[in-house]
């Protein structure tokens, strides 16, 4: 059976069996490559669907506070402050090998 070579773009490393396989997008990946985050996974749900539309911001307290731009700029930043936090706190997780001689 042949190694399978890693879905992501330009690597030849061999994707790691089970643990490199994404259930989001389907492809395979290698240990490098094998988070969410290192492999830039595009089908997971976009977490802007959480939230109300314009029209609909009353709801979580802030039409009226900030305008509609404002709370748009405020939203796509705590997503991406969400977003590094969380790949950092896996990174900071990551198993270390120790090798011994």
């Amino acid at each position: 059976m042949p190694k399978v070579k890693c879905s992501f773009e330009d690597c030849k490393l061999a994707a790691q069996r089970i643990v490199g396989d994404c259930t989001f997008c389907q492809g395979s990946f290698c240990k490098n490559h094998r988070l969410l985050e290192d492999h830039k996974c595009q089908n997971l749900e976009d977490v802007s669907r959480c939230f109300p539309e314009p029209s609909q911001w009353w709801l979580v307290g802030l039409s009226g506070v900030l305008d509609d731009d404002t709370l748009a700029d405020l939203i796509s930043k705590c997503k991406r402050e969400a977003f590094e936090q969380n790949a950092n706190q896996l990174n900071r997780e990551r198993t270390q090998v120790i090798k011994t001689a």
